[in-house]
């Protein structure tokens, strides 16, 4: 069945703004707005805003294989297994669905949910097996799939993950619906995942490391370092945290790896990012910068 089969004129918000004869019109003239506003200072977009539709324009041409878990972090179980270390697993890795796997990871035959194992362990069902709880099926995609057509396809088929296999049939990654839509708004935290105070840690060097999320008021407590100075009124009112200064110094989400300039002499190096905020940052001092270089 062909994707326009059935649909609407109007379709959704993805295939309105993605079809072949509209997109590049479509994405140049978002991509015109959002720095026009830039430019100006306009408060169309804030800045949750404009990462967004920047996530959302980039997200056209991303592919599965920058979108999966990779095979070496998967977590699944075999179907021999039993079905108790199986609920244990879950509670441990905080999943609802694991893939399950016949002979090896490359034999993956479908998916288990949490609230089957729940039920058939309340029943104390006798010679329950983990291969009679397969109740979702999973698809199977390749590394070049785009992540916006396949977004649409789990969507409308009602899947919630799939295996990203190479030309061999081996199974290269797993991509969820979670992760295809991290990719649009970032990371999505449940009541399973368990947040961390941000990392704040001098190093030998004279080097700060930071988490993103850090305030620059924490940060000046710990370590004596003000980031907020040179900052207006307005914009310290408005800038709270690591992410928020950097993203205010060059109107982007940085890539990983970039170095950005802010004052004093002071660079930040970008070591972690997602595609709606920077996750670790080494703070370069210009003491610290200067002495590499004589070194």
């Amino acid at each position: 069945m062909s994707e326009d089969s059935g649909a609407p004129e109007g379709g959704n918000i993805f295939t309105r703004w993605f079809k072949p004869k509209q997109t590049e019109n479509v994405r140049e003239t978002i991509e015109d707005l959002i720095e026009e506003a830039a430019e100006n200072g306009d408060d169309d977009f804030s800045e949750h805003e404009q990462l967004l539709l920047n996530n959302v324009l980039d997200l056209r041409d991303r592919k599965c294989s920058n979108a999966m878990i990779l095979r070496a972090d998967i977590v699944a179980f075999p179907k021999d297994g039993n079905v108790i270390d199986l609920a244990e697993l879950m509670v441990k890795e905080g999943h609802s669905r694991i893939p399950i796997y016949g002979e090896s990871m490359d034999d993956i035959l479908g998916i288990v949910h949490v609230i089957d194992v729940v039920r058939g362990v309340l029943r104390h069902q006798k010679d329950l097996k983990v291969a009679d709880l397969i109740s979702d099926k999973i698809k199977f995609v390749s590394p070049e799939r785009r992540v916006l057509d396949l977004l649409k396809e789990m969507q409308q088929e009602k899947i919630h993950m799939a295996a990203v296999v190479d030309d061999y049939g081996g199974i290269d990654g797993l991509v969820t619906i979670e992760d295809l839509l991290e990719e649009i708004v970032g990371d999505i935290e449940d009541e399973y995942d368990h947040e961390d105070e941000p990392v704040i840690c001098n190093q030998q060097n004279g080097n700060i490391l930071i988490d993103g999320k850090a305030e620059l008021d924490e940060i000046k407590e710990v370590c004596g370092l003000d980031l907020s100075e040179g900052l207006s009124e307005e914009e310290s009112s408005e800038i709270e945290t690591l992410n928020g200064l950097i993203f205010h110094l060059v109107q982007r989400m940085p890539a990983r790896g970039e170095v950005v300039n802010g004052r004093n002499g002071i660079k930040f190096k970008i070591l972690d990012t997602d595609p709606c905020q920077i996750k670790k940052v080494m703070v370069v001092m210009p003491q610290a910068a200067e002495a590499q270089k004589q070194g």
